[in-house]
């Protein structure tokens, strides 16, 4: 098997000139604001020391049995004294069946691992959807990156919020924090936003972190949790003051 890593590192290098700092303490503050960073030019100085930020590090995908991989190719400018998260993206080739083995496991945590300890970024997070059928793929690949990362370096996962609410098999992942997203969930959105107001999520592994969207609801919130935020379109002070007056209770 040929395993193909294409690795960008120009702006990358930039990300890290951006980006660096002193050192933070090494684990996930509860009840923090944290703010996604995609892949796009973000400058979020304006957020402040006290705001996170989650910037996607790299870009991993699985086509059939290769793995092709490359780094964030915009630039992205934060507060020096900010705590930043290393976040890679995940994602299956749909056009082309996965063909799984050990040798691309192997070479799947290798890429992804390339991508989630630069230097500057106190923790690693993993942003990686599949179907019923390839979550021993992701699982797999949280069990490999955990036993990879120092013990002092937090790992976060992103999860459907039917992983948390109707499921359990991320019970047990060798994870310090799942982080169910409440957009984009579709006709099953309703029911969930009304399971949150009576309570919190079925699978207690999920009360400590949410995502959220400049676009959608955010009521029915327990207080106290991690917030994730994210914006479809490039953050701007007025889109941020306007989500956390949102949030204010």
């Amino acid at each position: 098997m040929t395993t193909r890593l294409s690795i960008c590192f120009t702006v990358a290098v930039a990300l890290l000139i951006a980006c660096q700092g002193p050192a933070a303490a090494r684990d996930f503050k509860p009840g923090a604001t944290v703010l996604w960073a995609w892949e796009r030019p973000e400058d979020l100085r304006f957020a402040g020391p006290g705001v996170e930020v989650a910037a996607m590090t790299g870009f991993v995908v699985l086509s059939g049995n290769h793995v092709w991989a490359r780094g964030r190719r915009f630039p992205l400018e934060v507060d020096p004294a900010a705590r930043r998260i290393a976040m890679v993206h995940v994602q299956i080739d749909r056009r082309r069946p996965l063909v799984m083995s050990a040798e691309l496991r192997r070479a799947l945590a290798a890429a992804v691992l390339t991508y989630a300890r630069p230097p500057g970024f106190f923790g690693v997070q993993i942003d990686f959807e599949v179907r019923a059928s390839e979550r021993p793929v992701l699982l797999n690949l949280l069990r490999d990156i955990r036993a990879a990362l120092p013990e002092s370096v937090p790992l976060s996962i992103t999860a459907l919020a039917s992983w948390c609410e109707t499921e359990d098999w991320l019970r047990g992942a060798p994870v310090d924090e799942i982080v169910p997203m409440l957009f984009r969930m579709g006709p099953a959105g309703e029911e969930v936003w009304a399971g949150l107001g009576s309570g919190d999520f079925r699978q207690p592994e999920c009360h400590s972190a949410v995502g959220l969207s400049t676009d959608s609801r955010i009521d029915r919130l327990k207080r106290g949790r991690r917030v994730y935020l994210f914006d479809p379109k490039p953050w701007t002070p007025r889109a941020f003051a306007d989500i956390l007056r949102r949030l204010s209770p």
